[in-house]
């Protein structure tokens, strides 16, 4: 008799800890990591208030900024992106740069640290971020392949660019 009110016991104790584990879990995510766009565009978010958006080919995959130092207030043509370590790193084609058209540019934005940096150079670009405290060159992913990937999670998880790379090789 003991051992069976033990195990009703242990079995109600097993119950009430996955119940509570299962509220936890519940968290309340931001709208703004999960809406993918309008009826007429797609969107892909980076760190808030950030994100991707395509309207039409035209532009491709662009991104507003807040034009903390006067500069531009978007950057299009995106072809690379990744979000790595609070720091949002993007590639783009042909874009305005200061107001003038370039053929490629690399950014550096991070919301926290009220950054928003471009470089028409790759070196200048990795010669920033090891400044910024970067060890070794993040990997950007092509943001058609990104796309996909948000697609089909609902959710971006910058954290599993694993998951993301797996899926740009079997694009490839």
């Amino acid at each position: 008799m003991i051992t069976q009110l033990f195990k009703v016991f242990r079995l109600s104790l097993l119950i009430a800890s996955l119940s509570a584990c299962s509220e936890n879990s519940k968290h309340k995510v931001d709208g703004f990591y999960t809406e993918h766009g309008e009826w007429d565009s797609a969107r892909i978010p980076f760190i808030k208030p950030y994100e991707g958006v395509i309207v039409n080919e035209e532009n491709g995959w662009v991104m507003n900024l807040k034009a903390l130092k006067g500069g531009d207030s978007m950057l299009s043509h995106i072809r690379k992106a990744t979000v790595f370590n609070g720091f949002i790193l993007v590639h783009t084609g042909s874009t305005l740069m200061m107001g003038v058209e370039i053929k490629e540019s690399w950014w550096v934005v991070s919301p926290s640290r009220k950054i928003e940096e471009g470089f028409s150079d790759e070196k200048q670009y990795w010669d920033y971020l090891k400044m910024l405290g970067f060890k070794k060159k993040p990997r950007l992913h092509d943001i058609r392949v990104i796309a996909s990937y948000y697609e089909d999670h609902d959710m971006m998880d910058w954290d599993d660019t694993r998951g993301i790379s797996c899926l740009f090789e079997r694009k490839n």
